[in-house]
């Protein structure tokens, strides 16, 4: 068995063993190269300063990026809902503690191996003032193969865009993963869908493909009644929410 496949068994059986295994489809998970070139235009594409893989981690060889597609037990409650939902809100705290305890149990396999390995929290490791980060999941999944970045800035996989992410850096090397050779997006692929632009109770997701991170941060901020809450999903919830390629 690979290094890849016992990462990949051990992600699958920790999400199945979870109390909460019905709130996901099976782990995807991607490999980039941490010599990837895109690392270094990320500064440039994102419009602030990023760290590089190798500035993580001293040796690093590789990112793994795991995503957690939600299931349509998650899918349905918050379809058409413009109010917060419980089983949303649920989800995602269950969602962050399980990426939390994924990441560390593969940094154990890592380190009985030999290897070392770095990575930040899947949430709150961004600037809360300009709502940027400094490593983004997002980007490194878009690098590592798992998908492509939407009209709505989230990242479209073969199972979606509705889920969360995290990532690790390691001196491990791990075969890069081949990636897509044409966008997941509707809208990039036809010029036809904008479902995220019109669900977008906010107005934050402009149809040239920009957003304005801090009006959504206060629609968020105004809309959500407690921290726990995660009221606004509306910009995941078009064709690309669970649909397959």
């Amino acid at each position: 068995m690979t290094l890849a496949e016992e990462i990949q068994e051990l992600i699958q059986v920790m999400v199945k063993n979870h109390p909460k295994t019905r709130y996901y489809c099976e782990p995807i998970v991607g490999y980039a190269s941490a010599s990837d070139p895109l690392y270094d235009q990320l500064d440039e594409l994102i419009g602030n300063p990023q760290i590089h893989p190798k500035d993580m981690l001293k040796g690093a060889q590789t990112v793994l990026v795991l995503f957690l597609p939600y299931s349509e037990v998650v899918y349905r409650d918050i379809k058409g809902n413009q109010l917060a939902s419980t089983i949303l809100s649920d989800a995602y705290m269950y969602t962050n503690e399980l990426l939390d305890k994924i990441m560390k149990q593969v940094q154990q396999l890592l380190a009985a191996k030999g290897y070392h390995s770095a990575c930040e929290p899947p949430t709150e490791n961004f600037d809360h003032v300009t709502k940027t980060a400094c490593w983004g999941h997002k980007s490194n999944a878009v690098i590592a193969g798992i998908g492509t970045f939407g009209l709505n800035h989230l990242v479209i996989t073969k199972k979606g865009c509705l889920g969360r992410m995290n990532s690790l850096v390691t001196d491990a090397c791990i075969p890069p993963t081949k990636r897509p050779d044409h966008s997941y997006c509707l809208f990039y692929q036809t010029g036809k869908c904008k479902v995220c632009t019109t669900n977008c109770p906010s107005g934050a997701i402009y149809p040239d493909g920009t957003i304005d991170k801090k009006r959504c941060d206060a629609y968020l901020e105004g809309k959500n009644i407690h921290d726990w809450q995660q009221g606004c999903p509306q910009c995941s919830l078009g064709p690309c929410a669970l649909k397959g390629f």
